[in-house]
């Protein structure tokens, strides 16, 4: 019931706060200098889609129902229901709260929408979890459900199966989408997927996780997992036996009391030097030290294989005058939401990463952890749920209110070998 009430208040409280915002003393909430927090940047550039900085292009834009062709500006706008995206090679698997939707995107510049299946109402499915053959959509109102969708066909989308009880929060595949992990705590066998089945264990209450239970998981490699907790440490799970998850590390959680761990991922299937970490904290109208940054952690392994996290650096925003980058005023916040590193990251690189309010950011990680701002793209009234990388410079960024920005980023940190470090990134679940 708790979790229910929490969606709800997710659901309604960006009008309730748009309207209260204004009459709030801003005295009490005049913290605009957290740690972190960049400078913002005179003379963006205004277009069509909204401001963007020196090293952002704005391409087009992309509504859900639309886009069988090239990008199209002045449609409609699909109002608070695109949430998230999960690219698989040539293609893209999109959900709303009202549609779920497969693109073709061979060419990034002129997606072409190849299937789409209407599913009422259902929210939310932030994070799209699919092998390209199944997808999942996990919802939590008006049903508590998990739905099974067969997207093997690339212009049919069927659903196959629906397993009641089992619509958490988010929902993630793990061991080549055969089980999946709930935010709320489920382990979901589908090796089976028109047969699912709700595991009568629960991985929260295995590994050991507070009372106050986790938003997200993210397989970073084939049976590993990053945790991201409400108000506790984040976990280095191995779940190769699913049922039987063993607790590899943890990492503190910098402000408990402040904002959620939202998401994250260990890059390069572990093999980097740092694990990324995201936090959330929704409905506060200016930005200040509490707000949900973006965050880097070193990883250590002891001798006896264990691992060792801790904090680096963190990246937060601030408010301003919309024209220098950043809105007056927020609904959702000044909270960071789904990001993604760069095909090249290695060690540090790029990170593209969907910032509510504030628009998409384009984040450098230095080889010693720290995160400086790049550039950024500010959509006119909207609020970015993700962005993802579809090549060396486009970035496809889901908006909440909006629909797909696509945008094109110029400025460093592109060249160098692939390494794949975005393939397993937050939000591919």
């Amino acid at each position: 019931m708790r979790r229910r009430v929490a969606i709800l208040l997710l659901v309604l409280g960006p009008a309730l706060v748009a309207a209260v915002g204004f009459a709030f003393d801003s005295g009490l909430l005049s913290l605009n200098q957290p740690r972190g927090a960049m400078p913002r940047v005179a003379g963006s550039e205004p277009s069509t889609g909204g401001f963007a900085s020196e090293n952002v292009e704005y391409v087009g834009f992309l509504p859900f129902e639309e886009g069988g062709g090239q990008p199209i500006l002045g449609q409609p706008q699909e109002i608070l229901t695109a949430t998230g995206a999960n690219i698989r090679g040539d293609y893209m698997y999109l959900t709303s709260w009202k549609n779920i939707s497969i693109y073709d995107i061979s060419d990034p510049l002129q997606p072409k929408l190849t299937a789409i299946e209407p599913i009422g109402f259902q929210f939310e499915n932030e994070n799209v979890a699919t092998d390209g053959e199944i997808l999942l959509f996990s919802e939590s109102l008006p049903d508590d459900e998990l739905h099974v969708y067969d997207v093997s066909d690339k212009t049919y989308i069927e659903e196959i199966s629906t397993l009641p009880n089992a619509g958490d929060h988010t929902t993630t595949c793990i061991l080549g989408c055969e089980w999946a992990y709930g935010s709320d705590g489920s382990i979901v066998d589908l090796r089976d997927p028109a047969n699912p089945k709700l595991m009568e264990q629960d991985w929260h209450k295995i590994t050991g996780l507070n009372a106050d239970g986790a938003h997200d998981v993210n397989e970073f490699k084939d049976g590993f997992l990053v945790t991201s907790p409400i108000s506790d440490s984040f976990q280095i799970l191995d779940v190769r036996d699913p049922l039987n998850p063993k607790v590899l590390g943890r990492g503190a959680h910098p402000q408990p009391d402040d904002f959620l761990f939202h998401s994250g991922t260990w890059p390069r299937e572990g093999a980097d030097k740092f694990v990324l970490m995201q936090g959330e904290k929704n409905f506060r109208t200016q930005c200040d030290e509490r707000q949900g940054p973006f965050m880097t952690y070193s990883a250590s392994q002891s001798p006896d294989g264990s691992y060792d996290f801790q904090l680096i650096d963190r990246y937060r925003v601030e408010n301003g005058t919309y024209v220098d980058g950043a809105p007056a005023i927020n609904a959702l916040g000044c909270s960071a939401h789904w990001f993604e590193t760069h095909p090249t990251y290695k060690n540090g690189g790029m990170v593209a990463i969907g910032y509510y309010e504030h628009g998409t950011h384009f984040l450098d990680v230095s080889k010693s952890g720290e995160i400086t701002r790049k550039g950024y793209f500010l959509p006119h009234a909207g609020s970015t749920s993700a962005a993802y990388w579809v090549n060396r410079n486009v970035v496809y960024a889901v908006d909440y209110t909006r629909g797909i920005d696509i945008l094109r980023y110029t400025g460093p940190g592109t060249d160098g070998p692939i390494t794949g470090a975005n393939k397993r990134g937050s939000g591919r679940g």
